[in-house]
């Protein structure tokens, strides 16, 4: 089994992204928040980023503060389809959160081409969308779906970690 192994950085900005996403039309419906507690929990991350990104979804960074550098061109790949997700959880892509992942995709430095390639993946990854949804299993599937799609040539299995 292969593993995408996901920096700490990456992850913190992945779930950032998710936040800037969540609140892209302007509002933060619970199914979105439940969205990236869940992400969350599925990193393991400690009580203290989690209480940052519960500031988060308080009051959401801009766009341009998502620290990107850093992250590997897998790891954007990663975090704009996961974004991507987010924004058709609440079943209305707003045009608002249109926009929004075009801005990302220019931060993220990926041409249209590539944008719609992952797109396209984020809406093959359909979420939940009854109300009894567990969303910690609804991330867990997402993250563990989108490595696969993302070397869709390999027939190896895939798996999230974090490094």
């Amino acid at each position: 089994m292969k593993r995408l192994t996901i920096s700490a950085d990456a992850c913190t900005e992945t779930l950032v992204l998710l936040i800037i996403m969540a609140w892209a039309d302007g509002k933060l419906e619970d199914r979105e928040k439940a969205g990236v507690q869940a992400a969350a929990s599925v990193f393991n991350l400690s009580k203290e980023l989690r209480g940052r990104l519960d500031s988060l979804m308080e009051n959401p960074l801009p766009v341009d503060e998502l620290l990107v550098e850093s992250l590997s061109v897998r790891e954007r790949a990663f975090a704009f389809v996961a974004a991507a997700w987010v924004s058709g959880v609440d079943d209305d892509i707003d045009p608002k959160e249109k926009e929004m992942l075009d801005r990302v995709a220019d931060l993220f430095g990926f041409d249209a081409a590539r944008k719609s390639e992952l797109t396209t993946i984020a809406r093959d990854l359909e979420p939940g969308r009854s109300s009894d949804v567990n969303w910690a299993d609804e991330i867990e599937k997402l993250f563990k779906s989108i490595p696969p799609r993302l070397e869709a040539t390999s027939d190896e299995e895939f798996e999230v970690t974090v490094g």
